[in-house]
């Protein structure tokens, strides 16, 4: 009886603390970007300054915050002072910025005369000494076809990507670093598979590549060598990468060459037939397509990576949201019984496997206090919500031919009853742990 009570005394503070979190959410949303503006400065005086000249701020100021009450704006204002970053915009351009605009502009016009000296230069020499291109052109033709071989060019374009990647981080402006980087990413990746496949051009190795995952014409161990070997190098890079710059969107590419090469891996291959019937575990009447057992393959390697990486003390959140959207995406498609055609056995599990990895996604981003996480996995429900509105009545036999717009009108009833949900219980869809 004891331990019932301490129960029901902790459920009753924790709604109590959900009702007090939403009203100050609610607050927080409906402030303008001035009264913002005084939270932000009334928390910096509480937390730096002295109490009179907080309390001197307060009464000057609490006019422009209307019903709000001081203990609220206590706690409002500590919440933006612990959860806000201050960017600064140049709202008027000073001398020192027009200077500086000046000096980058006469950068650009010595480029500019380079370039077009350089073209001057060439039309000259054609002009007025013709003997000369054909000299050139007699003596440099052999080494040019040399250069520009097919394999000569693959080698040059890998050590230009390897290039592009070591020098990359060391350039300071943002846009050409992001630039020269991808590019070096781009042309390691392809060159290092044109050397593995000993076919030169992207528009022949494709083809390989495209049979590799579509049937079993190559052999696992082919296969991790056209398509593993190129990607983990790949990942590596990636990866040195971001240990040398601060740019954060390298998190997110990394975990895509590091899935393709998990998914070449001579393992993963031999033991598809076992692994796809982890998601299709009932026999079907017919075939199976060779897409579909593939990608549940995919998808059952990828649920395990996932784990293992909720698992590991250290975890990039970045890449863990773009295997959660990945799996997402793909269980969802999986989940639609006219795309596999799978019997209501593994139709019905499907359905199970998708809803129980969903809230683990909301609940692994409750745990790891990643927000977009748990969006995610909240607009994953949302997805299948809808996507079961239009499915469920056709499985059962119920068509919705001539009844298309009577069912959007229905998707729009059910979306805005859910947005009424959320708005009037926000705090079922807010599982964070409360900070204020």
């Amino acid at each position: 009886m004891r331990i019932i009570t301490i129960l029901l005394l902790l459920l009753t503070m924790g709604v109590s603390a959900f009702a007090t979190d939403a009203a100050l959410a609610r607050t927080l949303e409906s402030l303008t970007s001035r009264q913002k503006t005084i939270l932000y400065q009334y928390g910096t005086l509480n937390a730096w300054a002295s109490p009179a000249q907080a309390d001197s701020f307060w009464r000057v100021h609490q006019p422009e915050l209307g019903r709000v009450t001081r203990e609220e704006a206590g706690l409002l204002a500590t919440e933006l002072l612990d959860n806000t970053e201050l960017v600064y915009a140049i709202k008027h351009p000073s001398r020192l910025q027009a200077l500086r605009g000046v000096f980058t502009a006469s950068r650009l016009l010595i480029g500019l005369a380079a370039l077009v000296g350089a073209f001057a230069v060439i039309q000259l020499l054609g002009r007025y000494l013709p003997d000369v291109w054909r000299s050139l052109l007699r003596y440099l033709s052999p080494l040019f076809r040399w250069l520009f071989s097919p394999k000569m060019l693959t080698w040059e374009l890998l050590i230009l990507g390897m290039a592009a990647i070591y020098g990359g981080p060391l350039l300071g402006n943002l846009e050409i670093r992001t630039v020269v980087i991808h590019t070096g990413l781009v042309l390691l990746w392809s060159q290092l598979t044109a050397i593995c496949i000993r076919i030169p051009f992207v528009k022949y190795y494709s083809k390989v590549i495209k049979n590799i995952f579509d049937d079993d014409q190559y052999t696992p161990l082919q296969a991790f060598r056209y398509v593993g070997v190129p990607a983990l190098i790949t990942t590596t890079a990636v990866w040195w990468v971001m240990q040398r710059c601060a740019d954060s969107w390298y998190a997110y590419e990394l975990i895509v060459p590091l899935m393709i090469a998990a998914f070449a891996l001579p393992p993963v291959r031999m033991m598809e037939g076992r692994l796809n019937r982890v998601l299709l575990p009932f026999g079907n009447k017919r075939r199976w397509r060779a897409k579909d057992e593939r990608m549940a393959t995919y998808i059952v390697v990828s649920l395990v990576v996932w784990v293992g990486m909720l698992l590991l003390p250290v975890v990039y959140k970045e890449s863990l949201l773009v295997l959660t959207i990945f799996l997402g995406c793909a269980l969802l498609g999986l989940s639609i019984e006219e795309v596999t055609n799978c019997g209501i056995p593994n139709y019905i599990w499907l359905q199970v496997v998708t809803l129980v990895f969903l809230c683990a996604v909301v609940l692994a981003g409750a745990q790891l206090e990643a927000l977009l996480l748990m969006w995610a996995g909240l607009g994953g429900l949302l997805l299948y919500v809808l996507i079961k509105y239009w499915e469920l009545p056709m499985v059962l036999g119920w068509s919705w031919k001539n009844k298309k717009a009577w069912g959007a009108l229905g998707m729009a009833v059910l979306i805005w009853g859910i947005a009424l949900l959320i708005r009037s219980r926000p705090e079922w869809f807010a599982i964070f742990p409360a900070k204020i």
